[in-house]
């Protein structure tokens, strides 16, 4: 206080002086005039800034900076008042009088009064602002979110900078924000708008509102705060949705030959990551050996079990379960492993079986029996009894020709059919169109 109060009687004392010794014996100087107005600046925080004060016809006269705010007085003429080691002064001409601030801070921004010490002051103001990039306010923001499906959930993300940010959220893997039963539930505070980089729809605004949130929603999402001053940043938040575990199985009847080599398959979804393992019938637990194979992949919250027997024996047929657990439930799926017998006299050679499988559709099934082979298909219910399988197989391959030993004699004999009624459409054909040319 003392130092601004020291720096104005300083200030006024040159006034009176230079108001005294402005004057001659013919009267007064041309007073000093400004040239152009201080121009009003702009400047990212950090960097420095420079206004330019032009006066003209000077003389004796003295100029001076002042914070328009505070009323501090920052220079007189040539020398700098302040304690503030930012700010400095150059001067050329004895004209151009130039405030230098460094490192400029947000509690810089305001306006620059030029004086000059005339009767009475003349001054102008040049203003500036300052411009802060944005920056997450963690304490304020979600972190990483979990909860059970089917409830609600709310992502929060607050910032700050200057000028005020724009908040933008959009999923880490690039998948689209509306799915599930989100797309029916768009909150109203925030507003889709088109990101014209990415040429997709991003959801705008401080907080994501998810109703009856699903697995789908899983995953990584970011919320981008930017206000036009480099850098953007970002906050990532990780929800995780909580639901028991869920089993699918591809094939839940599979075939295979003795000797060959068999991989069965059950597809789980559950979070937490459940604990995975396979039985056998007789409940006895299955671990990898010489004999089996118990293998998982991940993807998020999806497992793909697989379990591989070698060298099936006919102690290996029969039924094995895989099983999912979690904090949440535990759920088991059945897939019964039969065998695939072959005629002593199509070992080794290439044979074509006609099969019924379990939705009813038929479908071939080419089997290529070399050393040991891995064979595996999808059956029918009727399938579950060996003998009816083997016994059409061999009833096919005796009705087989040596022209064409790889077909059935029922496909055969179709195909035989579908000739001859192709055979006698074509004749309709040529008959039509010749009564057709008799009548013309």
């Amino acid at each position: 206080m003392n130092m601004r109060l020291t720096g104005t009687i300083a200030f006024l004392l040159i006034i009176q002086s230079n108001s005294v010794l402005g004057r001659t014996s013919y009267g007064f100087n041309k007073e000093p005039e400004f040239a152009e107005p201080v121009r009003n600046m702009t400047v990212a925080v950090g960097r420095a800034a420079q206004l330019l004060c032009v006066v003209d016809n000077l003389g004796t006269y003295r100029v001076a900076w002042l914070r328009v705010e505070s009323k501090t007085i920052l220079t007189i003429h040539q020398n700098v008042i302040t304690r503030n080691y930012r700010v400095n002064l150059s001067h050329s001409d004895h004209k151009n009088w130039i405030l230098h601030i460094r490192d400029v801070q947000e509690s810089d921004r305001g306006g620059y009064m030029c004086q000059i010490n005339t009767v009475p002051m003349k001054s102008q103001v040049g203003y500036l602002d300052v411009f802060v990039p944005p920056e997450i306010i963690g304490a304020e923001s979600s972190s990483d979110v979990m909860v059970r499906e089917g409830f609600n959930v709310t992502l929060t993300c607050r910032s700050k900078g200057y000028p005020t940010p724009t908040i933008t959220w959009r999923r880490e893997d690039g998948e689209p924000l509306a799915v599930g039963n989100w797309q029916n539930n768009i909150i109203q505070v925030s507003e889709f708008v088109e990101d014209q980089s990415l040429s997709e729809k991003v959801l705008k605004g401080a907080q994501l509102n998810i109703t009856k949130v699903s697995r789908l929603h899983m995953g990584a999402y970011l919320c981008i705060a930017s206000n036009g001053v480099p850098p953007s940043v970002s906050h990532r938040i990780i929800l995780q949705v909580h639901f028991p575990p869920l089993i699918w199985i591809p094939h839940q009847l599979v075939g295979a030959l003795l000797g060959s080599d068999i991989t069965l398959e059950c597809h789980t979804e559950a979070f937490p990551t459940p604990i995975n393992y396979w039985t056998k019938e007789d409940g006895a637990m299955i671990v990898s050996n010489m004999k089996y194979t118990c293998g998982t992949v991940e993807e998020s919250y999806k497992i793909y079990m697989k379990l591989t027997i070698r060298n099936v024996e006919p102690d290996d047929y029969g039924k094995y379960r895989c099983f999912a657990k979690n904090s949440l439930g535990e759920t088991e799926g059945s897939i019964r492993l039969y065998e695939i017998h072959l005629s002593s006299q199509d070992e080794g050679e290439l044979s074509t079986s006609f099969l019924q499988s379990i939705n009813g559709k038929k479908q071939w099934i080419n089997n290529l029996t070399v050393g040991k082979p891995t064979f595996s298909v999808e059956g029918g219910a009727d399938n579950r009894r060996g003998g009816k399988f083997n016994d059409h197989t061999r009833k096919n391959d005796r009705n087989s020709s040596s022209s064409s030993p790889e077909l059935p004699g029922r496909f055969r004999k179709d195909q035989f059919i579908l000739v001859i009624i192709n055979g006698l459409l074509l004749g309709a054909y040529s008959l039509l169109h010749f009564e057709l040319f008799a009548i013309r």
